[in-house]
C-alpha cells in the first residue's frame, strides 16, 4: 500500500488539500453527515437555563439551611448545609447531611478536603465516645497517640501498642503480600487508614469497646494524618469531639469552615466558587447544576437565596478559567515543535512549514488533553470542534482504498457515538452530563492530532532500519508484562473499580491481542535467522489469558469478560486454522471448532432454560440474572430498565417528538455500559440496524485488510513475512474482540441474549 505524498524517488511531499478534497468529494460529504446531525441536535436542543450565581443575603447572627432546591444541586440532600453570618460579618458553613460530604478547597492553597476532616497536630487531642487521645507526634509518616497509660504508634500500615506490632485483622494472601511490600520499603503503595472501633486491636484497627467498627478513621495523607468519619459514622452515633479541652472544641459531625473569596466548594457533586462575601455571599455555580426549562415561569426562588441564570454555553465560555488547562498544555508543546532541533534524513534542517505543521499538531493535541481535564467547565462544542477536523485530515491523506474504507466506517461510527453523547448532554436536566461526550471527543482529538504530528515526524525523520520490526517483536512482550504487573497491583491494592482510577483489564485485552499475534506469526527474526518455536512464544499469551480469566472471576466478579475472551479465542483459532500449511489441520481443525461452537451454543441455551444448574462457586446470582433478568427482580433491575427504555423508543425513536431525554436517564450507567440503550431509546430500532450494519462493516474491513497483509509480502524478505503474519493475526484478533463487544453489548441490551429474547426484539415496534 503506497503512502500518501510519496514521489517515485521516495521523497515526501505534503498532500495538497484542495486537490485531495476535489478528487474525493464524496468523502467530504460523508464526513459532513455527522456534522449536520450534530448541528441538528444543537438546533433542536431544549432551551435550558443554567444557574450562574447564587446570592445569599443574611443579617449578622442569622442562619439558613440550604438543600437541593436552593442550591440547584440535584445530588444534594433536601437539607445539606447550614450557613450563618457571624457578628463580625464573616461567613461559616457546616455540613448537616447525614451521609453526604461537602468538599472545601481554600483559596489560600491546599487540596480539596471534606469539611468533616480534622488534621492531627502534635499536642492536639480528640475524644471518641468518652475516650481521650492525645497526639504525641506526627513525624516521618508515623503517628504517635497517648490514650490512658498506653502508647499507640501507626505508620500507615501497621499499628503498634507500646512498641509491639499487632497481627493482621484478616490474614490472607493479600495481607501477606502487602506486608512484604511494606517490609521492602514500598510503604507508600500499601498505606491504609487506621479504623477505630470494633473492640479488637489488630494491625489496622484500634478497637474501642462499645464503638462500632469504622466509626472514625485516622487516614494517612501527604501532610500527615487526618481524623475523618468512617463508613459506620453517623451524627446520631457515638460522639466524636475534636480539639478537645480547648476553646475550639467542636463535634466532628458539626465542624464549620470559614468562607473566603476564591474558595471552592463541592456540595452534592455540584461545584461552586466564592465570588464575594460582603455585603452578601455570592457563589458562582461552576459545574454539574440543575437546569431549568426556559419556557417555564416563574423560576424557582427560595429566600434568602436568589438565583441568577444564563443559557447553555455552546461556544463562548463565561470566563477565562476554562482556558487554563488547554493553554497550559498547548503552549509548551507548541514551543517544542517550533524549536525541533533534529535534521531530516538527508541532513537538512527542517523547513518553516515542517516546523509549523508539527508544532500546530502538537499544540492541538495539548489543547485536546486540556479540554479533557477541564471537560466540566469548557463550552459544550469545543471538544467536538477540535476532534472532528483531524478525521478530515486523515481522510485526505491516506491513498489505499482499503484504508479509505476503514476510515470512512470509523468516521461514521465515531460520528454516531459523539452525536449520541451530545444528545445525552443536551437533553439532560443536569449541566454535568455533557462531560461524557466532551471528554471522549477531547481524548480522541488529542490522539488524532498527536498521531498526525508523529506521521509528519516519521516521514521526515524516519528512524534506523529495523526499528519497526524490533518494536513489533518486543513491544507486545513489554505490553504483556506491564499488563500482568498492573493486574497484580489491582488485585493486591485495588478493588472491582480499578486501582488509582485506572482499569488495567482493558490494557490486558490489548496486550492479549498483540501477544497472540506475536506467538502465531509465521516467521520471526531478521533476514534468514532461524524460526523460533511457537511453544515458548505461546507461554506469554496463555499465561496472560489464564491470569485475565482468573482476574475476571476472582477480582472483578464479572462473567461477561470471560464471554468476550472465549469468543476472541474461538475466532483467533479459526483464523489460525484457515491459513495452516497442512490440509488436514485446516479442514479437521475447523470442523472440530464448529462442533465446539455448537456445543457451547447448546450449553448457553440450556443455561437460559435452567439457570439454577450452575454451581454455587461461579457467582450464580449474577450469571443467572445475566441469562434471565426477568426471573430476578433485584439483580436484573438494570437490564429490565434498559428493555423498558428500548420499548419506549420503538422503531423510530423518541428524540423526534421530545428532545428532552426523559426517563431513560434513570437507567443505571446509561452514560457508559448502557449507552446503546440510550441510543435505541432516542433514535429507535431502524437507526440501531444501521449502527449494527456499520459495526459489521468495520469488523469485515479489518478481516479483509488482515488477509491482504498476509498475502502482500515479499517471501524473499523474512522481516516482511513476519510483519505480514503479525498484522494478520493482530487484525483478526482485534476484529474478533471488537465484534464480540459489539454483539455482546447490543445483544444484551436489546433482548437477543437476555430478557424475553425474540419477544423483546419484536417489542421494538410497539410503544
Amino acid at each position: 500500500m503506497s503512502e500518501p505524498g510519496l514521489r517515485a524517488g521516495g521523497d515526501s511531499v505534503a498532500p495538497r488539500w484542495p486537490a485531495a478534497l476535489a478528487g474525493r468529494w464524496w468523502l467530504t460529504l460523508l464526513w459532513l453527515l455527522p456534522v449536520l446531525a450534530a448541528g441538528w441536535t444543537v438546533y433542536r436542543a431544549p432551551a435550558w437555563l443554567e444557574p450562574w450565581v447564587l446570592t445569599v443575603t443574611l443579617e449578622p447572627g442569622q442562619t439558613v439551611m440550604l438543600g437541593r432546591e436552593a442550591l440547584r444541586a440535584p445530588q444534594a440532600d433536601s437539607e445539606h448545609i447550614l450557613l450563618w453570618r457571624e457578628v463580625g460579618g464573616g461567613w461559616r458553613l457546616t455540613n448537616i447531611a447525614t451521609d453526604k460530604q461537602v468538599l472545601w478547597q481554600p483559596a489560600r492553597g491546599g487540596d480539596e478536603q471534606p469539611i468533616r476532616e480534622w488534621s492531627l497536630r502534635a499536642g492536639a487531642a480528640f475524644v471518641a465516645d468518652g475516650q481521650t487521645f492525645t497526639v504525641l507526634g506526627v513525624e516521618g509518616g508515623r503517628l504517635a497517640l497517648q490514650e490512658g497509660g498506653r502508647r499507640w504508634e501507626y505508620d500507615g500500615f501497621r499499628l503498634r501498642l507500646d512498641g509491639q506490632p499487632l497481627p493482621e485483622c484478616y490474614p490472607d494472601w493479600r495481607s501477606r503480600w502487602r506486608e512484604r511490600m511494606a517490609d521492602l520499603g514500598w510503604l507508600g503503595l500499601v498505606r491504609r487508614p487506621l479504623r477505630l472501633g470494633g473492640g479488637v486491636h489488630c494491625a489496622d484497627r484500634l478497637g474501642l469497646v462499645g464503638v462500632p467498627l469504622d466509626t472514625v478513621v485516622l487516614a494517612p495523607v501527604d501532610s500527615g494524618f487526618v481524623l475523618r468519619p468512617g463508613e459506620a459514622g453517623r451524627p446520631d452515633g457515638p460522639a466524636v469531639t475534636v480539639a478537645a479541652g480547648g476553646p475550639e472544641a467542636e463535634s466532628l459531625w458539626r465542624r464549620s469552615v470559614p468562607l473566603a473569596i476564591g474558595d471552592d466548594l463541592i456540595i452534592g457533586r455540584t461545584r461552586y466558587r466564592v465570588l464575594r462575601t460582603v455585603p452578601v455571599l455570592e457563589l458562582a455555580v461552576v459545574a454539574r447544576a440543575q437546569r431549568w426549562p426556559a419556557a417555564i415561569a416563574p423560576r424557582p426562588v427560595t429566600p434568602p437565596v436568589e438565583v441568577h441564570w444564563h443559557s447553555v454555553t455552546w461556544l463562548w465560555p463565561p470566563g477565562l478559567g476554562a482556558l487554563a488547562w488547554p493553554l497550559g498544555l498547548a503552549l509548551p508543546l507548541l514551543a517544542l515543535g517550533l524549536i525541533w532541533p533534529v535534521r531530516t534524513r538527508d541532513g537538512r534542517w527542517p523547513s518553516a512549514g515542517d516546523r509549523g505543521r508539527i508544532a500546530g499538531a502538537l499544540a492541538l493535541a495539548g489543547v485536546g488533553l486540556g479540554l479533557y481535564l477541564s471537560s466540566l467547565t469548557v463550552p459544550v462544542l469545543w471538544p467536538y470542534l477540535l476532534a472532528w477536523p483531524v478525521l478530515l485530515l486523515w481522510l485526505t491523506a491516506v491513498r489505499s482504498p482499503w484504508s479509505v474504507g476503514l476510515l470512512v466506517v470509523l468516521t461514521l461510527l465515531l460520528g454516531g457515538g459523539w452525536i449520541t453523547l451530545l444528545q445525552l448532554g443536551t437533553g439532560a436536566e443536569e449541566s454535568g452530563w455533557p462531560r461524557f461526550g466532551g471528554g471522549g471527543a477531547a481524548l480522541a482529538g488529542a490522539f488524532g492530532w498527536l498521531a498526525w504530528a508523529w506521521r509528519s515526524v516519521w516521514r521526515r525523520w524516519r528512524p534506523v532500519d529495523g526499528l519497526g520490526f524490533r518494536l513489533a517483536r518486543w513491544g507486545p512482550l513489554a505490553l504483556g508484562g506491564a499488563a500482568l504487573i498492573l493486574l497484580a497491583a489491582q488485585a493486591a491494592f485495588g478493588d472491582e473499580g480499578g486501582w488509582s482510577g485506572f482499569q488495567p483489564f482493558e490494557l490486558a485485552k490489548l496486550a492479549l491481542v498483540l501477544l497472540a499475534a506475536h506467538a502465531l506469526t509465521v516467521g520471526a527474526g531478521e533476514g534468514g535467522a532461524r524460526k523460533l518455536s511457537r511453544w515458548p512464544l505461546s507461554l506469554g499469551p496463555v499465561l496472560l489469558l489464564l491470569v485475565a480469566s482468573g482476574f475476571a472471576l476472582g477480582i472483578l466478579r464479572d462473567f461477561s469478560p470471560l464471554v468476550l475472551l472465549l469468543l476472541w479465542v474461538l475466532a483467533l483459532a479459526w483464523s489460525y486454522l484457515r491459513v495452516h500449511p497442512r490440509l488436514g489441520w485446516r479442514w479437521g481443525g475447523r470442523l472440530a471448532l464448529l462442533v465446539l461452537v455448537g456445543s457451547l451454543a447448546s450449553g448457553v441455551m440450556g443455561l437460559r432454560q435452567w439457570p439454577d444448574s450452575l454451581p454455587p462457586s461461579l457467582q450464580p446470582i449474577r450469571i443467572r440474572a445475566w441469562m434471565a433478568p426477568e426471573q430476578y427482580p433485584h439483580a436484573g433491575y438494570q437490564p429490565r430498565r434498559a428493555l423498558e427504555a428500548i420499548r419506549a423508543g420503538g422503531w423510530t425513536g423518541a428524540v423526534w417528538s421530545d428532545t428532552a431525554n426523559g426517563r431513560v436517564m434513570t437507567v443505571p450507567l446509561v452514560e457508559n455500559d448502557f449507552t446503546p440503550t440510550f441510543f435505541l431509546n432516542r433514535y429507535g430500532g431502524l437507526a440501531a440496524l444501521l449502527l449494527v450494519a456499520t459495526q459489521t462493516a468495520f469488523v469485515l474491513l479489518l478481516v479483509a485488510i488482515a488477509d491482504r497483509a498476509l498475502r502482500r509480502t515479499d517471501r524473499n524478505d523474512q522481516r516482511l513475512v513476519a510483519f505480514g503474519g503479525f498484522a494478520y493475526f493482530a487484525l483478526c484478533g482485534g476484529a474478533a474482540l471488537l465484534g464480540a463487544h459489539f454483539f455482546g453489548v447490543m445483544g444484551y441490551q436489546s433482548g437477543i441474549s437476555a430478557g424475553d429474547g425474540p419477544a423483546d426484539v419484536a417489542a421494538l415496534g410497539r410503544r
